[in-house]
């Protein structure tokens, strides 16, 4: 199965061109993975961001090096919201071959908004999702649920008692995992339509480690008399992680 860095990485074949310029609105070009992944091929990255520092940089380091017949590979980035690359300067329009990548052709079945709150580190996981189970077009909302259960494990129709959302806490906490804010107001919203958490400081367990820890230590033996009663197992750390 591919992965999101293929959809650009192909774009990049040895030689194919010695200027590039790329459109790179959400700077995925600078991800880890894709900028070894160029490096690797033979080009050369510069980020326009500068004019004058621009200019200096390319006429030195690389136009020099043209004229004395040398190869090398280019590619100039442009970091603007608009996914065009009209802001360049008007000698690399005429010469350079033209790209543009952005979420919204990667993942263009989720929202956009979403996928862009996503850490780069999470896009792996969330491509694999789409590619597996094919959505169809998701709104705002069943983004981030689809986000919330495919990238980090967390399903919030499963939370039907204490119990269930102590252990998707306890998983999250202990392994110090950070999902982005929109997704837990998401979360919290879900949690909410049941009146069991009603007396649950939900913003605040689900954002702060140390006070969700308090919570349960204070917490705990409620619940252990609660499962007693029920009959149902207890909760151990170890099992929730």
């Amino acid at each position: 199965m591919s992965n999101w860095r293929d959809q650009i990485l192909k774009e990049f074949t040895p030689k194919i061109a010695r200027l590039t310029l790329v459109a790179d609105p959400d700077g995925l070009l600078l991800e880890e993975g894709i900028l070894e992944g160029i490096r690797e091929r033979g080009f050369e990255l510069i980020p326009f961001e500068d004019r004058i520092a621009f200019r200096y940089a390319y006429e030195s380091k690389f136009r020099s090096r043209w004229d004395r017949g040398e190869q090398t590979d280019l590619v100039v980035v442009l970091r603007s919201q608009a996914s065009d690359i009209s802001g360049l300067p008007y000698d690399l329009l005429l010469s350079g071959r033209k790209l543009s990548f952005n979420l919204g052709e990667i993942f263009p079945s989720l929202s956009y908004p979403v996928v862009a709150a996503l850490d780069r580190g999470d896009l792996g996981a969330l491509y694999e999702a789409q590619e597996r189970h094919a959505p169809g077009q998701l709104g705002d909302n069943a983004t981030k649920e689809f986000a919330l259960r495919h990238v980090f494990e967390v399903a919030p129709e499963l939370i039907k008692q204490p119990s269930d959302l102590l252990r998707v806490l306890l998983r999250r906490h202990y392994s110090g995992q950070r999902i982005p804010h929109v997704l837990d107001e998401r979360f919290i919203q879900l949690l909410r339509q049941s009146t069991i958490f009603n007396d649950w400081p939900l913003e605040t367990l689900i954002a702060d480690r140390e006070a969700f820890f308090t919570f349960l230590q204070e917490r705990w033996p409620i619940f252990l008399d609660h499962e007693a009663a029920s009959g149902e197992p207890g909760i151990r750390a170890d099992e929730a992680l």
